[in-house]
């Protein structure tokens, strides 16, 4: 356990840690009551994907003005004024929630809005990492506890808005968010970064893009996220279907559905923080995409609770596994000076690839079933894998020097 958590001696990183998770369970909180309420006013599935794409969309198309906003200015104040603007947005949520106004187009907006904020903050986030950080050792640790403060928040988050949803009302959800916020502001004004590098005014996104489009390695590492975005999809948006109309319950079902996914990522991330190097994260990476993709298709078609909730479990586990492992050796080959630009693109594979998977896959939901998208999305995760294990002996011939290089192994 001493292992687990060994990046957590440093006292700028055990705060922003913790409060990380305060403030990222508010928003599961928050995020699960939209999607309640969306489903609740509308009973589409297509209007879930179209609000989870209004929500995601921003993360492709404003991502990499918040990875050069994050190698030109000082991350943490960059932090500090998008929680700032979420916070706002969430005392208007609250508002609205308290006076039953909510209406599609307000959820679009809203959506739209907590994904701007989203898209300039987490090329940040990722890249704050390693200026909290002063002993390189547990960088690597450091990468993957970061990881388990969003699967701590999505084991937890999505259960306590069951509750909160079944106990008080929508408008509780939101103010739990607004609450939550507190924690991340203290957290980030207490802490002492180490200074930044910065990159000279005339840096360009397309610096970024080079380095990925020249080294194979990461190259495939950003794509393997893309792909498990849009296998992932399915999950992201769909699970207020399986709850109310597969097994047939309300919002705390919708929370423990979540919170079962939650807990396989929790798990995969304790995993990963435990391990004590790189060596052998390819090679998971391969296993973790097979897998999810299984654990899409058997949960397709699935209607006993039972054996729903191991399934996400496992698929959860399997996702995350992937993305961290990912970051991880991202993080560990790109240049200093490149950091946040790369992890811009990360966050644009992963998190703005949702909006593509949640249009299409409610497009087709509409035509062809929710059930089948699942089945759709696996064969995608599945065939990848197989992909990405031809290439990767090649791969690892060409990562090893650079991580020797960089102190990593």
């Amino acid at each position: 356990m001493k292992n687990t958590f060994r990046a957590l001696a440093g006292r700028d990183f055990r705060f922003y840690f913790f409060g990380q998770v305060v403030s990222l369970i508010g928003t599961w909180v928050q995020q699960v009551a939209l999607s309640w309420i969306a489903y609740r006013i509308t009973g589409s599935a297509f209007m879930l994907g179209l609000i989870a794409f209004s929500g995601q969309i921003p993360m492709l198309l404003a991502t990499p003005l918040g990875g050069v906003m994050a190698d030109k200015f000082h991350k943490r104040d960059i932090l500090l004024w998008v929680e700032v603007a979420e916070l706002v947005l969430a005392v208007g949520l609250t508002l609205i929630a308290w006076q039953q106004a909510f209406q599609p187009w307000i959820l679009i907006v809203a959506s739209v809005l907590l994904g701007l904020c989203a898209a300039i903050e987490l090329p940040s986030r990722q890249a704050f990492i390693t200026e909290i950080i002063h002993d390189r050792s547990v960088m690597s640790n450091a990468i993957a506890l970061n990881s388990l403060t969003f699967n701590t928040a999505r084991m937890f988050g999505p259960a306590l808005a069951g509750l909160v949803l079944a106990a008080f009302n929508e408008p509780a959800c939101f103010a739990v968010n607004v609450l939550s916020y507190s924690a991340s502001i203290y957290t980030l004004l207490t802490i002492k970064p180490k200074a930044s590098v910065r990159t000279r005014v005339a840096a360009t996104f397309a610096e970024a893009l080079t380095y990925l489009r020249q080294f194979a390695p990461a190259f495939w590492l950003v794509m393997t996220v893309g792909v498990t975005s849009i296998s992932i999809s399915p999950f992201m948006t769909f699970m207020p279907f399986y709850a109310k109309d597969v097994f047939h319950g309300g919002p705390d079902l919708l929370g423990t559905l979540l919170g079962a996914s939650g807990t396989g990522t929790l798990a995969a991330a304790l995993y990963l923080a435990n391990r004590k190097t790189v060596v052998g994260l390819g090679i998971r990476i391969v296993f973790g995409c097979m897998l999810g993709g299984m654990g899409s298709i058997a949960f397709s078609y699935n209607t006993l609770l039972s054996l729903a909730l191991p399934l996400l479990m496992i698929s959860g586990a399997a996702f995350i596994i992937t993305v961290t492992s990912c970051n991880i050796l991202l993080q560990s080959l790109v240049q200093e000076h490149l950091r946040a630009r790369v992890m811009a693109i990360y966050t644009m594979s992963f998190i703005g690839m949702l909006p593509v998977g949640s249009l299409v896959y409610g497009s087709l939901a509409h035509k062809i079933g929710v059930q089948a998208v699942f089945v759709i999305a696996g064969l995608i995760s599945i065939s990848f894998s197989y992909c990405l294990w031809r290439m990767l002996s090649r791969l690892r011939s060409q990562a090893l020097p650079v991580l020797s290089k960089n102190g990593i192994l």
